[in-house]
């Protein structure tokens, strides 16, 4: 993608593009840009494959965020926000361990990727696996607690070891962690974290795995990402394509977006040419009377924002439906809830969490009843995230 938005940059006067910025072309100009670059003699790749070149945002989109147990496994939890936290100051010096290498997520690859089984990465001293530190030293001791948890469902984030007491990598205090991952050549950038023998599981677990690690976090956000980094995946957990974690940091509510892409805006005035910028996608979450409803909320939607839930309303159910929600504003897994017209009874039904419900300025704008037509819109001007003045939102640029 930043190939194309430099190439549209560059030459958009050339070809008669309606714009400079790549995110704001039309349809069918985005649908020529491929072969555009195949012909244009200064732009063509060296190695021809023109169709490495994505004009199109990634659907999946960029980011993940964890939460944290604290509770189970302290010092894992510890060990992996400090390494996710450092560097995030761009004015803060990053600690250099004992490996000479600084302690920090920051630039180190994901070296194993086994479709439908795990993830790993995070290894910032050899890149392979084999190496690694932690805050605590080269490693540190298990945590009864954690290694008693279960790795029985998808999304478990856990700590490798390679015996008795020898925990290595992992993160202050704070529930939810984001990193950026990027793979360099399908051209996108992933917004994941990952560590030495940190674990993604999935449902095909089997014992080898259970007993051994110790599970410190879990997925709360970003599950189509993991999706998308599986696809990169072989049986042998090498990655088809080099998988590497750009960025990474502390999640913060309200100021912190939860899931988006990264877009590279050309920039002659950098010196790389480009400055990046966050483009912002809403985490929503829909309660509407039909499916047939819902399906008209996901095509109003499209992919500018990241439908976190889907709930069909059920009168017999609505407990369960309201808990299910106010679920998932406490843990932060979505940003708004939008409600159909004809369920519009059940937002007196929604209670705030007490996180959000402390925001009292943006209290009213959680809970939005709206049409399916009108749901981008609601969700740009009339939500609480309409207050972040300095966040891009993808399809209303």
């Amino acid at each position: 993608m930043s190939t194309a938005a430099a190439f549209v940059d560059a030459t958009n006067s050339r070809y008669g593009l309606s714009t400079k910025n790549l995110l704001l072309l039309g349809g069918s100009e985005v649908a020529r840009l491929q072969d555009m670059i195949a012909t244009d003699h200064e732009w063509k790749p060296k190695n021809d494959e023109v169709g490495g070149i994505e004009p199109r945002p990634p659907v999946s989109g960029q980011r993940i965020v964890v939460k944290l147990d604290w509770k189970n496994a302290p010092l894992a939890c510890e060990n992996f926000a400090t390494l996710c936290s450092n560097g995030s100051d761009k004015k803060s010096k990053v600690p250099v361990g004992d490996c000479g290498k600084p302690l920090t997520f920051r630039g180190s690859n994901i070296h194993r990727v086994i479709p439908g089984f795990v993830v790993q990465g995070g290894d910032f001293v050899k890149g392979n696996g084999s190496g690694g530190e932690s805050i605590f030293g080269k490693k540190f001791k298990d945590e009864r607690a954690g290694l008693a948890v279960n790795l029985d469902r998808r999304g478990l984030l856990a700590m490798g070891n390679s015996g008795k007491n020898s925990v290595s990598l992992c993160c202050k205090r704070s529930h939810e962690l984001t990193c950026t991952v990027l793979i360099k050549d399908a051209a996108m950038r992933w917004q994941t974290w990952c560590v030495r023998n940190c674990i993604f599981s999935a449902r095909r677990l089997g014992g080898v795995l259970t007993f051994w690690e110790v599970v410190f976090g879990e997925l709360i956000s970003g599950m189509e990402v993991l999706d998308e980094i599986e696809k990169h995946g072989s049986i042998s957990g090498t990655p088809k394509v080099p998988i590497v974690i750009s960025d990474c940091g502390v999640y913060q509510p309200f100021s912190t977006a939860g899931a988006g892409y990264w877009y590279d805006q050309p920039d002659c005035g950098t010196y790389s040419g480009f400055s990046p910028s966050f483009i912002v996608r809403p985490r929503v979450a829909v309660i509407a009377p039909s499916k047939d409803a819902l399906e008209r909320f996901r095509i109003a939607l499209g992919n500018f924002c990241q439908i976190a839930s889907e709930l069909e309303e059920d009168e017999l159910q609505r407990t369960e439906q309201v808990a299910t929600v106010s679920k998932l504003l406490a843990n932060f897994c979505v940003d708004v809830v939008l409600v159909a017209p004809a369920c519009k009874d059940i937002k007196t039904s929604i209670l705030l969490p007490v996180a959000w419900s402390r925001k009292e300025e943006i209290a009213d704008e959680v809970v939005i009843v709206a049409k399916p037509i009108d749901a981008l819109t609601s969700v740009h001007s009339s939500s609480w995230m309409s207050r972040q003045t300095t966040w891009k939102f993808d399809g209303n640029l």
